[in-house]
């Protein structure tokens, strides 16, 4: 393996790569894995089909300690950027199942909050 020529490889659920910085010189540079993040939002996403219709405090409560376990794991690496991602999707899940508690569909401009757009 020849992380100089760009190679990477995978261990613990990092994928370790070597960058070149913004100095110039060549740094280590690891992130979770697809494979990782892929296994948690099917973790999560079986939490929240097998809750749905239980009221979100305890669906959150479920699901804030595999979140905490996995971000503390991976807060050694580059992370941001799947972080970013879970947390999107994550947020977007929590609005979905509110949504469905209210009886509502959903994501539309339309979906009784403002009004949506008028024209003049």
């Amino acid at each position: 393996m020849d992380l100089e020529r760009g190679e990477c490889f995978g261990f613990l659920g990092f994928e370790f790569r070597y960058l070149r910085g913004q100095s110039g010189a060549m740094r280590p540079h690891y992130t979770p894995k697809l494979k990782k993040r892929t296994a948690l939002v099917r973790a999560l996403k079986e939490v929240f089909r097998r809750h749905r219709s239980q009221p979100i405090e305890r669906v959150i409560g479920l699901i804030n300690p595999v979140l905490r376990g996995w971000v503390n794991y991976f807060a050694v690496g580059h992370s941001s950027e799947c972080f970013s991602f879970i947390k999107d999707w994550v947020e977007k899940k929590v609005r979905r199942h509110l949504a469905h508690a209210q009886k509502r569909k959903g994501f539309d401009w339309n979906d009784g909050i403002g009004g949506g757009c008028t024209t003049l």
